[in-house]
C-alpha cells in the first residue's frame, strides 16, 4: 500500500512525511530532538506527560500561534509549527520541572544511570537545576518477584507501564492506584507479576522505577558491557535481541527492534533465561580421556584437534549426529564432514516426522508462513492444538494484539486515527475481533478467545477438518462431529471466510500429524477461496526447522543404522542424547563406538561418555 504524504512547515523549514503520523512521530523521523516520556511507537498516543509541546500555527500570516501536544496532533497538509519557539521551551522545561519536583535524584546508585531516558530528556530541555524547595513525596516499594526490582520514588507519571502490562500485554495483577501527584503504579499487594512479558517493564520505563533485578546481581555499568545482536534461542521464533558482556560474563538480554519479527518486545523466558551462558558447568577447555584414565582430562586446543583429526581420518565408519539447538552452518558443515549418509539430525523420530511434516506443507501448499508481525495485523485467528503462551510466547502476544485490529477499523470509521490509543479504545470498549482456539487444555489466551473448544488431539483433527469442510462447502465432512460442534465449525468458517488476512496455527505440540494436517487443510481451504490466508507451524526448538531442511534421518534411525553398520566413530554436535531418548538405549548405543568426539557448552549426561569434548 502506499504511503500518502504531507507536507509540514518546522521553524521556516518544509519537510515531507507520512501522513498517518501525529506530529511527535513525523518530528523524530525527521531527527528533531523533541522531548517525550508517555508516547511509545507501539502502544500510540495518551498525552499524559505534556512534555512534547510545539507552537503551532494556522498559517504563515499567524505570528502568535498555540501551544499543543505533539503526539495528540495529526499531520495534516500544509501543518505549521515551531519546536525551537521561546513559548514552547518554556512550557517544556515548565513541564520536566514539574515532573522532577519528587524525583530523588538518585542518578549516581541508580541502575538506570546511563541509558536512561529521563537524563536524556532532562539534558534537553536545558533543565539543569532544581527549583523545588519542600518535602518530597515518597513510597513504599514492592517485592514483584525474582526478575524485577522496584523503586516508586523515581516515577513521573508517564503511564508506559500500566499501558503496556494492562492494556498491550493483557497483564491482571499491576494496575495504577490513587490520583493526582499521588499514582501508584504496581500490584494491589507485594507477589511475583504473573504476565510472561513482564521484563519489558525495564526498558518501557524511562525513568529506572522497573529495573532488571538479574542485573543486580552482578551488576555492571551500562558503559562498561560490550554488546553485540543476537538472536534469542529459548523457542522456535528467533526473536532479536543485544546481548550485554562483561568479563567474560552474560550480564543482561535487551530486546533489539525487529519490525516483523518481536517488534520492541521479547517474552521473560528470552530476557532472563540466560544464565545457563555463566554455569559453574560451561566447557571451556578442550577434555581428552587418554588411555587410564577414569575421566576427562584438560588438554590443549591444539593437541585435542591433532588427535580428533586423527581420529577421523582413520576412522574405519564414522557417524555425525546433529542438533536443532545449533545453526545450520554447523549442522552442514558436519554433514559434510561425515558423509551426507551418515548424518543424522539428532532429533526423536516422532518429533523429527512432525517437523518434516510442517516443512512439506509451507513448501508444498499456497498458505504462506506469516511473520509475527502479520499474525499481530490479522483480523481473525484459529489455533489448532497449540498452547501458544508456553510454546511460542511473542505469537501469544501478537495474538492478543490481532483481536484488537478491529478497534482500529472503528476508529478509522469515525476518523480516530489509529496512533490515538485511548480514542481508539474507547471507541471500542470491550470488543474484540475473531479468536478460535481447539486445545486439549484451557489455557491463557482463552480469556480473549470468541470460541473455545477442548478435546483430544483426534477430535481436534476431525473438528478442523469440519471447518475446511463448510470452506471447501463439501457435502459429507461434517458428519462425524455432533450437532453442537458442527454448527460452531460452520461459525468459525464464516468468521474465516469474511475476514481479510485470516491466520491458522497449529504445531508439533499435539503430537499428531491429523491435527497439524487439519490445520494445513482449513488454510489452504481460505486459500483457494481466495482469501490471504496464513499458516503458521510452531516447533520445538531454536532450529528445529532449520536442521529439517537438511533433509536428514533421525535420531531412531542413527541408532538402528549402528547396529547394522557398525561405524568406529561417533560425532555429537551440542545434544544431549540422554534427554531425547530411553538411557537404556542410549547406553547399548554409544557402547558400540570405539570414538567419541563431542562439541557442547555445558555437561551433560552424553558428555560423560566421550573420549573427546570440544567447547562449543
Amino acid at each position: 500500500m502506499a504511503v500518502e504524504k504531507a507536507k509540514i512547515i518546522v521553524d521556516g523549514k518544509t519537510y515531507e512525511v507520512d501522513s498517518s503520523m501525529n506530529l511527535l512521530d513525523a518530528c523524530l523521523s525527521l531527527g528533531f530532538d523533541l522531548p517525550y516520556f508517555c508516547w511509545h511507537p507501539a502502544m500510540g498516543s495518551v498525552g499524559a506527560c505534556r512534555q512534547c509541546a510545539v507552537k503551532s500555527y494556522k498559517d504563515e500570516k499567524d505570528q502568535k500561534g498555540k501551544i499543543v501536544i505533539a503526539c495528540l496532533e495529526q499531520v495534516k497538509d500544509g501543518t505549521r509549527l515551531s519546536i525551537s519557539d521561546n513559548e514552547a521551551r518554556e512550557m517544556r522545561s515548565n513541564v520536566i520541572q514539574w515532573l522532577m519536583t519528587n524525583h530523588p535524584h538518585d542518578c549516581p546508585v541508580c541502575d538506570e544511570g546511563g541509558e536512561c531516558h529521563l537524563q536524556d530528556m532532562t539534558v534537553m530541555t536545558g533543565h539543569d537545576y532544581r527549583k523545588f524547595r519542600f518535602n518530597k513525596r515518597t513510597y513504599r516499594n514492592q517485592y514483584l518477584g525474582p526478575f524485577i526490582n522496584h523503586e516508586m520514588n523515581r516515577c513521573i507519571q508517564c503511564y508506559r507501564c500500566v499501558r503496556f502490562y494492562r492494556e498491550y500485554a493483557d497483564g491482571r495483577d499491576f494496575d495504577s492506584f490513587a490520583a493526582h501527584n499521588h499514582v501508584y503504579f504496581g500490584r494491589a499487594k507485594d507477589g511475583v507479576l504473573e504476565n510472561e512479558f513482564s521484563g519489558n517493564l525495564v526498558e518501557i520505563c524511562p525513568t529506572g522505577v522497573f529495573t532488571d533485578k538479574t542485573l543486580k546481581k552482578h551488576y555492571t555499568r551500562k558503559w562498561d558491557l560490550t554488546t553485540a545482536p543476537s538472536i534469542c534461542s529459548n523457542c522456535s521464533l528467533g526473536c532479536n535481541i543485544i546481548a550485554g558482556e562483561r568479563y567474560g560474563t552474560l550480564r543482561r538480554i535487551l530486546s533489539r527492534y525487529n519490525s516483523q519479527v518481536n517488534g520492541y518486545f521479547i517474552c521473560d523466558r528470552g530476557r532472563f533465561g540466560y544464565e545457563y551462558v555463566n554455569s559453574t558447568k560451561r566447557i571451556t577447555k578442550p577434555l581428552w580421556k587418554r588411555e587410564n584414565s577414569t575421566g576427562n582430562l584438560p588438554a590443549s586446543s591444539s593437541e585435542v584437534l591433532k588427535e580428533a583429526g586423527k581420529i577421523i581420518s582413520e576412522t574405519n565408519g564414522i557417524m555425525g549426529i546433529g542438533s536443532p539447538q545449533e545453526s545450520i552452518e554447523s549442522n552442514f558443515i558436519l554433514k559434510k564432514l561425515v558423509g551426507e549418509n551418515n548424518f543424522y539430525n539428532g532429533i526423536q523420530a516422532n518429533e523429527s516426522n512432525l517437523i518434516s511434516l510442517a516443512v512439506n506443507i509451507l513448501e508444498k501448499g499456497p498458505a504462506r508462513s506469516p511473520s509475527i508481525n502479520d499474525i499481530e495485523n490479522s483480523d481473525a485467528v484459529l489455533i489448532l492444538g497449540e498452547d501458544l503462551t508456553n510454546t511460542a510466547p511473542m505469537i501469544a502476544l501478537a495474538v492478543r494484539q490481532s483481536v484488537k485490529q478491529i478497534w482500529k477499523k472503528n476508529a478509522q470509521k469515525l476518523n480516530i486515527p489509529a496512533w490515538h490509543d485511548a480514542a481508539v479504545r474507547g471507541a471500542s470498549q470491550e470488543e474484540r475481533g475473531p479468536l478460535f482456539i481447539a486445545e486439549y487444555y484451557p489455557s491463557k489466551l482463552d480469556e480473549i478467545a470468541a470460541g473455545t473448544y477442548y478435546a483430544s488431539p483426534s477430535e481436534i483433527a476431525k473438528f478442523g477438518f469440519s471447518i475446511s469442510g463448510f470452506i471447501k462447502q463439501e457435502a459429507g465432512t461434517t458428519e462425524h462431529i455432533s450437532g453442537e460442534e458442527k454448527n460452531n465449525a460452520k461459525n468459525i468458517s464464516e468468521y474465516l471466510l469474511n475476514a481479510d488476512n485470516p491466520v491458522i496455527i497449529s504445531g508439533t505440540s499435539s503430537k499428531s500429524i491429523e491435527v497439524m494436517q487439519a490445520a494445513a487443510n482449513v488454510a489452504w481451504a481460505l486459500c483457494r477461496a481466495g482469501k490471504k490466508a496464513s499458516l503458521s507451524f510452531i516447533v520445538p526448538e531454536s532450529n528445529s526447522m532449520g536442521v529439517s531442511l537438511l533433509e536428514s534421518k533421525n535420531l531412531n534411525d542413527a541408532i538402528n543404522s549402528a547396529i547394522s553398520s557398525q561405524p568406529e566413530t561417533l560425532i555429537i554436535l551440542k545434544n544431549d542424547l540422554y534427554s531425547r531418548e530411553n538411557k537404556k538405549i542410549i547406553d547399548d548405543f554409544i557402547k558400540g563406538f570405539k570414538n567419541i568426539i563431542v562439541l557442547d557448552s555445558c555437561e551433560n549426561q552424553t558428555m560423560e561418555k566421550a573420549d573427546i569434548v570440544l567447547p562449543a
